[in-house]
């Protein structure tokens, strides 16, 4: 069936032996070759062309096992963008929707990213079906590239209920992460103050004892160990931005592959039979959210499996796989 031209779609590559350590732009252009050289490196400074999930330098070297893949219309491009955003519902009813968020993408509009959102989404989805336009709003957040439940609420008067409950820390959620390394006991806490780096780096979050940071807590578990690195189940107590990201590197332990904490790039491991899997997106899984329901005070309780990459990622190290490239 012949693609609608007028309609963002994507073309997925799978790097297999023959192109281990080929650069990027030159693996497009194998993969594509009616597209010129050019175009293909304007399309990876725009950031249309991801590995495993996320945009990447033209003379990035690729792997056995990654995945490439091409915007070949980008979202941007026009305002009806998120009426094509797949949803993976968890959960619905008259009051609420839980979705199952799939890494790399933003929730919220923001810089570049104006129409290819969660919450354009949810726009499509029910602008034509809830009274008197009332508009559906995320009562809570993920980052880009974390994956897993995220909660939306179909009326203000929902979404009033709900945030006063997040506000008296009434949800429980928790999370995996697959972090470095391995963890002395089965389970303890980090009680550390977190506040921004400073006006050089507004986006990364640091451990400040300086009377700025602000009380923040996260309580963790051991799930399963793992040759050089440990799945652990945390529970944030407090929500402050990236407060598990920065609370694991705090006590040694970045999440795998990310880069902004410590954990690298990406993480590559080789199987004992040979191949690689690898990880382009720090590790960290919204798996479970349970509260209240605003309306009647029932029991809510949504669970999302792991994501794709990362199950792959864990079943490789369960299976004997070692780190072979750590891209700092």
């Amino acid at each position: 069936m012949p693609i609608n031209p007028a309609k963002p779609f994507d073309l997925r590559f799978p790097v297999t032996p023959k192109h281990d350590r080929v650069r990027l732009d030159l693996f497009v252009k194998a993969m594509v070759p009616s597209m010129s050289r050019t175009r293909i490196q304007r399309r990876i400074r725009e950031g249309r062309v991801e590995v495993n999930g996320a945009p990447r330098a033209a003379n990035r070297r690729l792997l056995d096992g990654d995945e490439v893949l091409l915007r070949c219309n980008i979202p941007e491009e026009g305002e009806d963008a998120g009426k094509y955003i797949p949803l993976d519902i968890l959960h619905e009813d008259g009051d609420l929707l839980i979705v199952n968020k799939q890494p790399g993408l933003v929730v919220h509009p923001v810089g570049k990213h104006r129409h290819d959102t969660l919450l354009n989404a949810l726009y499509w989805r029910y602008k034509d079906v809830l009274p008197g336009n009332e508009p559906v709003s995320l009562a809570n957040r993920l980052d880009q590239f974390t994956s897993g439940v995220i909660l939306a609420v179909k009326s203000a008067e929902v979404k009033r209920t709900v945030q006063e409950a997040f506000e008296n820390r009434i949800p429980r959620k928790e999370y995996l992460a697959l972090c470095r390394g391995v963890f002395p006991g089965e389970e303890g806490e980090v009680d550390l103050p977190l506040g921004p780096a400073g006006e050089s780096d507004h986006c990364r979050v640091v451990v400040r004892r300086d009377g700025i940071g602000k009380p923040s807590l996260t309580r963790f578990s051991v799930a399963e160990r793992l040759s050089g690195f440990t799945l652990v189940r945390l529970t944030p107590v407090t929500g402050r931005q990236h407060q598990l990201r920065v609370h694991m590197a705090a006590i040694g332990h970045p999440l795998a592959a990310d880069a902004r904490y410590g954990g690298g790039h990406r993480l590559v491991v080789e199987r004992p039979g040979g191949g690689t899997v690898a990880l382009s997106r720090y590790a960290l899984h919204a798996a479970s959210l349970s509260f209240p329901h605003p309306r009647d005070g029932r029991e809510v309780n949504a669970g999302a499996p792991l994501a794709d990459d990362i199950r792959a990622m864990l079943d490789a190290l369960r299976g004997g796989a070692v780190e072979v490239f750590r891209d700092n």
